[in-house]
């Protein structure tokens, strides 16, 4: 709920208790959609914490693994459908329908595996490489 109060757009109210948004403005970068309703959200981990598993995060300390899962950095609210979609994949296999956000989502992508010292393989950095100037001209 954090990450929802702090990206809406528009005003934002709380349950009762003061613990839960229940509505809002989210603009969601991957399908370019508009939402109000909380419910219809899901929050993802641009890197997804299994792709980060497989790429180095097996042998970071518990804190690190709770920080990377926990990173403003690498949350952002979209929609739940599509995020279901993306599930664990990463840009070489998933890219977002809003074809005008796919350069930022690859650069975020790149930027986070980077601060987290996650490895890929020659043929995946050579694959990243190329897509990003793909999808970035």
């Amino acid at each position: 709920h954090e990450i929802l109060r702090e990206t809406s757009t528009g005003r934002v109210t709380l349950s009762r208790s003061g613990c839960s948004v229940t509505h809002g403005r989210w603009n969601d970068p991957y399908t370019n959609r508009i939402f109000t309703d909380p419910g219809d959200l899901d929050i993802d981990h641009i890197v997804p914490l299994s792709f980060a598993w497989h790429h180095g995060a097996h042998a970071w300390t518990p804190e690190t693994r709770m920080k990377f899962a926990n990173d403003p950095i690498n949350l952002i609210a979209v929609d739940g459908p599509t995020n279901r979609q993306k599930s664990d994949s990463g840009p070489l296999k998933w890219l977002p329908p809003n074809v005008e956000y796919r350069c930022e989502y690859v650069l975020r992508f790149i930027r986070i595996s980077k601060i987290y010292g996650l490895s890929f393989s020659a043929q995946e950095a050579r694959d990243m490489t190329d897509l990003q100037g793909f999808v970035c001209g």
